[in-house]
């Protein structure tokens, strides 16, 4: 993420202020950096630092010198900041990053790109009021600067001041002109933060000007996805659709934005309008087959792959391929499936999903033999992955292993103690070898990491009645249906017996309503 500080009006403001005041010295250094060391971008791979970054750091690091150019703090700056990635959203005050920036803005307080990056680092650690001094401190320099007023206004939106943001960006965007990379910059800092309605301000001033937006939020779905936010996201792209209807980039982010949603019909139709406009689409040709086997059409999706590969001769789709062998799984072809899996493997060895996934074509058949050594180099490959480890103890326990099944589960509760189905499997395993003990003690210990999951307080009070502590077990239960009185089938899925048990039943009833009709 960069922001783009100077234009011409900019360049032209400074000259004329540094000229008015007298500050000649400001001004030949405003114009040599301005000519010469302005002329990049921080993600511009073209960009290389022409003198020696080492003896510059050593220098920096010995203080052997303090008299740096502009040019040089910037180098320095970015260099460090590298070793702290800015998606950490950490800053440090025992990192050099603070001193270089502080030190440059000291030092040319007129070049406003040392105040931003200042800026933009104490956002992230949410030190508002000292990011604010510094935005005041630099508009004094440099008072017509968009980007400072943008950040002006995002800090009042994340501080809760969502109208005086809004009128606070409304004049800097009066102001920013036609200039598409700083307003892509501005709308990428928007949705990083999450200011969805500040984004759809600049969103609309930047499909004006012709700006390349589609990328950007396609960047952001995921990161949407993940706060649960991708709602805020939709409207947005339509909102490209309404400027440019025949936009095969923003239909396939609009799909992507249903799909991460788990609108599939939605998101296929987009994904249609996308490879329709562009059939040499070949992304959205990818995310529309896998919207299609995820509705379950893998006839559909066989066919379409097959469309693929002539489309594309020259191109292969690892993408997909997976989801190509499990079409043909659920198509009950499965020995095509292990044939695709194994041409897989023989090119790609260290794809772990591929190995887990060649070992559950053998477990859903109970051939835990054969499942096994596809199971255990998928979990070598990928200790963090918890499926691969539960699906693998689960293959232990069908062969009959409880020398590799109970340490596997043991080790996974440590590694995942906030997953409840870890401990509501091995209490399962526990229960069915006749190990009701111990199965309690291992739900009980998920219920200190989970404390709110029904399951497991289900899961308790069913193995409490099964071992004799019917009134321990009523109170668990009551526990369980305050929680979520919808899952009490997880009680019978687990232990049948339990439909015949009067008092459960009527404990069930006080907290569910009456099923009515035939």
């Amino acid at each position: 993420m960069t922001t783009n500080i100077f234009n011409n009006d900019t360049i032209d403001h400074f000259a004329s202020l540094a000229h008015h005041e007298g500050w000649d010295q400001m001004l030949i250094e405003a114009r040599r950096f301005v000519e010469v060391d302005c002329d990049w971008d921080d993600e511009d791979e073209e960009d290389v630092f022409q003198g020696d970054l080492d003896a510059l750091v050593r220098d920096f690091e010995s203080k052997q010198r303090s008299n740096f150019s502009a040019r040089e703090w910037l180098e320095l700056y970015r260099y460090y900041a590298s070793q702290f990635p800015a998606q950490t959203g950490q800053y440090r005050a025992d990192t050099y990053i603070k001193v270089i920036l502080e030190t440059a803005i000291n030092q040319f307080p007129y070049m406003a790109i040392f105040t931003l990056h200042l800026v933009e680092w104490l956002v992230r650690d949410q030190k508002y009021t000292k990011a604010r001094i510094a935005i005041t401190q630099a508009l004094k320099y440099t008072p017509f600067e968009p980007a400072l007023g943008f950040m002006q206004a995002l800090i009042l939106s994340i501080q809760g001041n969502k109208k005086k943001a809004l009128e606070e960006l409304t004049t800097v965007l009066q102001n920013v002109g036609d200039e598409e990379a700083m307003l892509e910059d501005f709308l990428e800092i928007s949705l990083f933060h999450g200011q969805f309605e500040m984004a759809m301000l600049v969103l609309e001033k930047a499909l004006d000007t012709g700006a390349e937006v589609s990328v950007i939020l396609e960047k952001y779905i995921e990161k949407a996805e993940e706060g649960g936010l991708v709602d805020a996201l939709i409207p947005m792209i339509q909102r490209i659709i309404d400027k440019d209807p025949y936009s095969a980039e923003a239909w396939y982010v609009l799909g992507s934005g249903y799909m991460a949603q788990g609108d599939h019909e939605q998101a296929l139709k987009a994904l249609d309008f996308a490879v329709t406009i562009n059939e040499n689409f070949a992304d959205a040709w990818i995310t529309f087959l896998e919207c299609t086997y995820e509705l379950g059409h893998y006839d559909k999706f066989i066919i379409q792959y097959k469309e693929l590969q002539t489309r594309f001769p020259k191109k292969t789709f690892i993408e997909v391929e997976g989801l190509l062998a499990w079409s043909h799984y659920e198509q009950n072809d499965i020995k095509t499936c292990r044939s695709i899996y194994k041409e897989i493997l023989k090119n790609q060895p260290q794809d772990a999903e591929c190995w887990y996934s060649m070992g559950l074509t053998w477990h859903y058949e109970e051939n835990y033999s054969a499942a096994i050594p596809y199971l255990e180099r998928a979990y070598d490959l990928d200790h963090f992955e918890c499926d691969y480890g539960m699906v693998l103890a689960s293959a232990y326990f069908g062969a009959n292993l409880p020398e590799k099944w109970e340490p596997l589960y043991e080790s996974l509760t440590i590694e995942h103690a906030s997953n409840p189905e870890v401990w509501l499997d091995f209490s399962t395993s526990l229960y069915e070898t006749g190990n009701t003990d111990k199965a309690l003690d291992i739900i009980e210990t998920g219920l200190l990491n989970n404390p709110k999951h029904s399951g497991l307080f289900y899961r308790l009070a069913a193995l409490c009645y099964l071992s004799g502590q019917a009134s321990a077990a009523l109170i668990i239960l009551e526990k369980a249906l305050e929680i979520n009185a919808n899952e009490h089938i997880q009680l019978f899925t687990f232990a049948p017996e339990l439909k015949k048990a009067t008092s459960i039943l009527a404990c069930i009833a006080k907290f569910t309503k009456p099923r009515t009709g035939i």
